[in-house]
């Protein structure tokens, strides 16, 4: 049971590291994202949906990838109110 608990926080403290770095590259992310939110989301998906063994056999580089994609999805749900379709134009 201990060695679940460490898995879970080796896997909290890369996708914290992961996010941070993408927050600090990215200003949109900084602007619209709320970091620790972000963070519990994604750690949770990730401790819920994938493997600890996938996980951990996963490089940084890897998982930065699709920690990115996630981080995208979330900017998109929390930029969704802030777009207003029927002021576009349709041509």
């Amino acid at each position: 049971m201990q060695e679940v608990s460490e898995e879970r926080d080796v896997l909290l403290a890369r996708i914290t590291k992961i996010v941070k770095h993408l927050m600090q590259k990215d200003s949109s992310y900084q602007y619209y994202l709320d970091k620790d939110k972000a963070i519990k989301m994604i750690f949770k998906y990730y401790s819920e949906k994938v493997s600890m063994e996938e996980l951990k056999a996963m490089s940084d580089f890897r998982l930065t990838g699709f920690v990115e994609g996630d981080m995208t999805i979330l900017l998109l749900i929390e930029g969704e109110d802030d777009i207003d379709l029927k002021a576009m134009s349709y041509v």
